[in-house]
């Protein structure tokens, strides 16, 4: 869709059985200020809760403000890209259901929009917990000014470290490059702070924050317990980074945002590798050799350099590459490997926390 210059910003708020946090977060959007020039699409997930009925209900008293899209279930990345493709807004945010907006400063966000023309503009985001209590804030310092070019700040560690909460692309920006997340799967958020820089030339900075990112409910896609169960998706998740990696890398070869993308989508896989080597049984052996596999054929220099010597060793054996060499290894010495690789990690962080000792471990 073109789009309508008369918006200044889309939100897009993906949602799949949020009942219990929807209200709060939609009722966070319900500026007075501005209202004009925002849209918010709140995307229902094919939810088997009260969800839909919650977002038509902001939709009928505040029509001007909120749309409702119903759909069948397809996971975090298939609610991002139909928003996109609905989208009217000059720039895009999400914004999980489970979060919320300062309204206040969201009054003062979109009044920067309207004056703003960058391709990329970041905010600070706060923490809250289930009480909504702050518990910190992350700040987005790339210097003195108010817009900079993004091969002059893309190294920097606060860029470097920059989650999806601080970030608001241009919409155009995103069209133009055919953006679009993996479907079916969690974690899509990474390709959302990664893939898009390979277009974005000019970044601003709303030096306050925005967004109210919400830890500590139960089932949150960051707990441990829930990432083991879920390593398929962060696998295909990786994968689908790769993959735009391989399509755009020789567009940004030679500039520093070339190894940004790197520095984003090399944890991402080398996480299915220690995950599944970590917790290594007949299902995640399986699912690594397959991982494995279609990494070599999708993305070769990815391959080949997540197994480097600088990039995944412990204890100076380069455990990947000895990995691939021995598949056929019994499937006790892979465990007996990975629970003495998990104790001495806890003792490295034991030994920083306390002062006593440190055990030198890099992956």
């Amino acid at each position: 869709m073109v789009a309508d210059m008369k918006k200044v910003l889309t939100v897009i708020v993906p949602t799949y059985n949020m009942e219990q946090y929807l209200d709060y977060c939609l009722s966070s959007l319900c500026v007075k200020r501005h209202a004009e020039v925002v849209e918010v699409l709140v995307v229902n997930d094919g939810s088997t809760d009260s969800s839909s009925a919650i977002a038509h209900g902001f939709a009928t008293r505040r029509p001007d403000l909120f749309r409702v899209i119903d759909k069948a279930n397809g996971n975090y990345g298939s609610c991002v890209n139909r928003g996109l493709q609905e989208a009217t807004g000059k720039y895009v945010k999400v914004l999980d259901a489970d979060d919320s907006f300062s309204t206040e400063r969201f009054e003062r966000f979109l009044g920067f929009l309207l004056g703003e023309d960058a391709d990329l503009v970041l905010s600070d985001f706060v923490v809250v917990d289930t009480t909504r209590a702050i518990r910190k804030r992350i700040s987005y310092d790339l210097g003195p000014g108010r817009r900079f070019e993004l091969d002059e700040v893309c190294r920097k560690g606060a860029f470097c470290c920059m989650q999806m909460h601080a970030v608001t692309y241009r919409h155009e920006l995103l069209q133009k490059m055919g953006y679009h997340q993996t479907e079916g799967v969690s974690y899509t958020d990474q390709q959302w702070i990664a893939l898009p820089m390979v277009r974005v030339r000019t970044v601003a900075c709303f030096s306050d924050y925005v967004y109210e990112y919400l830890v500590g409910r139960t089932g949150q896609t960051v707990a441990p317990s829930v990432k083991i169960k879920s390593l398929s998706d962060t696998a295909r998740c990786a994968l689908g980074m790769v993959e735009g990696y391989e399509k755009w890398k020789a567009e940004v070869a030679g500039r520093p945002v070339h190894d940004y993308l790197l520095g984003r989508i090399v944890p991402m896989v080398k996480e299915v590798y220690v995950t599944a080597l970590t917790y290594y049984s007949p299902v995640t052996r399986k699912l690594l050799n397959d991982f494995d596999t279609e990494l070599e054929m999708k993305g070769h220099d990815v391959y080949e350099y997540v197994a480097s010597p600088g990039v995944s060793s412990f204890l100076g054996v380069r455990y990947l590459a000895c990995w691939r060499r021995h598949r056929r290894t019994p499937m006790w010495m892979v465990r007996l490997l990975s629970r003495t690789y998990v104790l001495l990690l806890k003792l490295r962080r034991l030994g920083h926390k306390e002062g006593v000792m440190e055990v030198p471990v890099s992956f």
